[in-house]
């Protein structure tokens, strides 16, 4: 049911979406606004935008829970983190923002020297021979498996549901093939994502598509880069993801 389509859905859960799309884009639209097109920006957008999917998506837990189904994901399992993540510049000028803030020193130098293992390994491969070196995202606390950076996560992380623990194992270990997930929590997640892009892509900087420890290095190593980008240029060019690169070549 991941794959379905807002088109081949009845007329009344497309105008719900459509209700979604309408009130993210008038939250997002006024943080811009309010902040204008400076540094400091991505993070009031990313704080914007968690709270927008997480008032948007707390309906489907109580349905799934009456439905006889519920959500696998929680606090410290960290099982996924291990996927390819393609975040936008926003996204990780963010995580960058809310990581310095928020974690001592020591920690973030080894969430950068995790970040640049990392790279160094899976840099430029596809998503499914990255998946399987098994490669953990520099974020995630090798200790207690839990994000650090989970009040500024990217999109795809805060909007990846599971329903079944052992079928993300079996992902994990390269004996299974798919997850299943809530595709009302798919297309919620969709809908915000694609309009906070669109807001931002509005205000004139560019949509560019990134993978997120390769973006988390070349955002350290370029700390004017979200002023250049918010101005209309595009920035971390050693982090453009796979498909990005195949639909340039």
């Amino acid at each position: 049911m991941t794959g379905t389509k807002t088109a081949d859905l009845p007329e009344e859960a497309q105008q719900f979406l459509l209700g979604v799309y309408e009130r993210a884009k008038a939250r997002l639209e006024t943080v811009i606004q309010r902040h204008g097109l400076r540094p400091g920006l991505s993070a009031a957008m990313a704080q914007e935008r968690i709270a927008i999917l997480d008032h948007e998506m707390a309906p489907v837990f109580p349905a799934l829970e009456q439905a006889g189904t519920r959500v696998a994901c929680a606090k410290g399992c960290g099982v996924c983190c291990t996927l390819t993540i393609d975040v936008t510049p926003d996204e990780t000028f963010a995580l960058v923002d809310y990581l310095e803030r928020t974690q001592p020193a020591e920690t973030v130098a080894a969430i950068k020297a995790r970040a640049a293992a990392a790279d160094a390994r899976g840099h430029g491969l596809e998503p499914l021979a990255r998946h399987r070196l098994r490669i953990a995202c520099p974020v995630q606390d090798p200790q207690t498996m839990a994000c650090l950076g989970h009040a500024a996560r990217p999109t795809p992380c805060q909007g990846y549901l599971s329903l079944d623990l052992g079928r993300c194992e079996a992902v994990h270990d390269g004996v299974g093939r798919d997850v299943p997930q809530p595709t009302a929590a798919n297309m919620l997640t969709n809908v915000v994502s694609h309009t906070r892009s669109y807001a931002f892509e509005d205000a004139g900087a560019p949509r560019q598509s990134l993978e997120l420890t390769a973006a988390l290095l070349a955002a350290w190593a370029d700390p004017d880069a979200e002023r250049r980008w918010l101005a209309g240029e595009a920035v971390l060019p050693t982090a453009a993801s796979y498909q990005a690169e195949t639909e340039e070549s």
